[in-house]
């Protein structure tokens, strides 16, 4: 003779069912969230937003078919964008080929025996180009370049 009371095996089912439809939409959840992550394009990081400012993302140059990564990229509380990258004097770098990546045809001002200035605009951004040399040994050359961009807004006080 059988002690149980009252039937239990449906209580079990219900309670299957619960747990597997409970997991079909946490899965489906799942696959939604990745789909969405996956698909959504990923907006701008800080670095590539003050690029953007100053006028430097490789975008706004698709002519160029090139370009430099800057070694540092920030934004001052005044609202200036400023970047600054290092450029070796190679074939493939060098500061003659900076300048013609982003168009810059300004006259430069050498402020110092190692140090150069351009100064143009970009849209309604005002940019100031600051080149420093690390001298070579070697007569007339350098070893690489330090540049480094300021850019504020035309409309900026």
């Amino acid at each position: 003779m059988s002690t149980r009371t009252g039937p239990t095996r449906p209580r079990r089912r219900r309670w299957l069912v619960w747990f597997l439809a409970l997991c079909v939409v946490w899965t489906l959840g799942a696959i939604a969230w990745a789909a969405v992550a996956l698909l959504t394009p990923a907006g701008d990081g800080p670095e590539e937003a003050v690029e953007r400012k100053a006028g430097m993302h490789h975008d706004q140059h698709p002519s160029a078919g090139r370009y430099y990564i800057p070694t540092y990229a920030k934004m001052e509380k005044n609202g200036s964008a400023v970047l600054r990258y290092e450029v070796g004097d190679g074939q493939d770098s060098s500061v003659k080929d900076f300048l013609r990546t982003y168009d810059i045809t300004a006259e430069p001002k050498r402020t110092s025996p190692s140090k150069v200035t351009y100064s143009d605009r970009f849209g309604d951004v005002r940019r100031t180009f600051t080149i420093t040399y690390n001298p070579s040994p070697k007569t007339g050359g350098y070893d690489y370049a330090r540049i480094t961009v300021r850019a504020r807004g035309t409309d900026a006080k």
